[in-house]
């Protein structure tokens, strides 16, 4: 069986559903998933439930933030939120009944039933704590979950120096070779490479004007916006760069000319053979291929953005140039999120500590076993002793 609160009556009077016969508790949590649902898509304007609540919250957040943001806290509360506790009342909404929330996600919140990670489960309590707050609504005492346990220590895909040039080098002819250069060396973003257009391009100046971006939201599909924040930014580009994007124009004049009158021209520095934009996941989708042709780990192509902040660092880059190069609001989100200790460089500290501490190691290469035997006074002794018997 299952019981769930309802939207109180006109004289407000507390009103349950109850539902008994079910075969198995699985088939019992279903149904009360499915009729939670239904409440949630109910007309429920003003009634003092929380999906009520939220969808005039969703409402006043259309003056203030982004379409993408937007968009991510509709998926969240409508996800998520209003299918477990949208039916309750505000003033019933208690931190027991958020906790049991959480704990209800992190075992069977997924959209097959299966545990939700830990990290979506604490980017539903932010967006919860914050339209409560919004909403004037203190619920005392909610804890948020702890972060996910991770064996990288928190680090993400990152390659090194050497996979980076591997995988460059392996997709030389690739169409979007031009667009894999400048998400690793000038650390650009997706929706950044998708929203770059030819007139926002310098070349002769080897500068990019990151104005623009191409991104995707569950609600309106492909949208264009200006990025929000430091993100609007101008980034330098070398002369390797500046090479390779002349080789991608070349290319795309040619199949203007192949394409004629069915060319719909854009702008676009990366697009399809006729001119249309890419669907933001088709450039992620080909990423991940390509990752696998060239034998690198396969990581996210958001993570170019941390290869190329840890790579800058390891090379020297100073910390400000990074921060403005990334588009980060703060060197803290560039130095603590985004720069990474790889296995080399963590090695070259170590050699460098133990210099400093114990002075130049005298140790003989581990491949020179002759020369280390021969090398001791009592051992070249004998080993001449043995040579001069064999002469005699």
């Amino acid at each position: 069986m299952f019981t769930i609160d309802l939207p109180s009556a006109a004289d407000g009077r507390r009103r349950q559903m109850n539902r008994k016969g079910f075969v198995s508790q699985d088939a019992a949590q279903a149904a009360e998933t499915e009729a939670r649902k239904a409440y949630a898509r109910a007309d429920l304007a003003a009634d003092g439930s929380l999906a009520a609540e939220l969808e005039a919250w969703l409402g006043e957040r259309e003056l203030d933030v982004q379409q993408t943001t937007l968009g991510n806290y509709r998926d969240i509360v409508r996800c998520y939120i209003v299918p477990h506790l949208g039916s309750r009342q505000v003033y019933a909404l208690s931190k027991r009944a958020i906790h049991d929330f959480y704990k209800t996600l992190l075992t069977r919140g997924g959209k097959h039933g299966g545990p939700l990670s830990r990290t979506t489960v604490r980017t539903v309590h932010r967006v919860l704590m914050k339209a409560l707050k919004d909403l004037h609504i203190v619920v005392d005492g909610v804890r948020e979950p702890r972060k996910e346990d991770r064996e990288t220590a928190g680090r993400k895909g990152v390659w090194t120096a050497e996979q980076a040039a591997r995988f460059l080098a392996h997709h030389t002819g690739h169409r979007l070779y031009a667009a894999w250069v400048l998400a690793i060396v000038a650390g650009m973003r997706r929706g950044e490479l998708l929203g770059l257009k030819w007139e926002r391009v310098d070349l002769d100046a080897g500068l990019l004007r990151v104005h623009w971006q191409r991104t995707a939201t569950s609600s309106e599909g492909a949208i264009e916006k200006a990025p929000k924040g430091k993100s609007k930014r101008t980034v330098a580009i070398g002369p390797t760069a500046v090479t390779v994007l002349k080789a991608h124009q070349r290319r795309q004049e040619v199949e203007k000319e192949t394409a004629a009158d069915l060319y719909e021209d854009g702008g676009y520095v990366f697009c399809r053979e006729d001119g249309r934009p890419y669907y933001p996941r088709y450039l992620t989708q080909e990423w991940e291929r390509c990752c696998r042709a060239a034998r690198v780990p396969v990581i996210a192509l958001h993570d170019a953005r941390h290869t190329s902040a840890t790579t800058g660092a390891d090379a020297g880059v100073p910390q400000h140039v990074m921060k403005d190069r990334l588009g980060h609001a703060s060197r803290r989100t560039t130095d603590e999120v985004y720069t990474h200790v790889l296995d080399l460089s963590a090695r070259k500290a170590a050699e460098l500590m133990e210099t400093a501490i114990f002075g130049p190691s005298e140790r003989p290469p581990a491949d020179n076993r002759r020369a280390t035997a021969t090398s001791h006074p009592t051992r070249r002794l004998a080993v001449v002793r043995r040579r001069m018997r064999k002469r005699a």
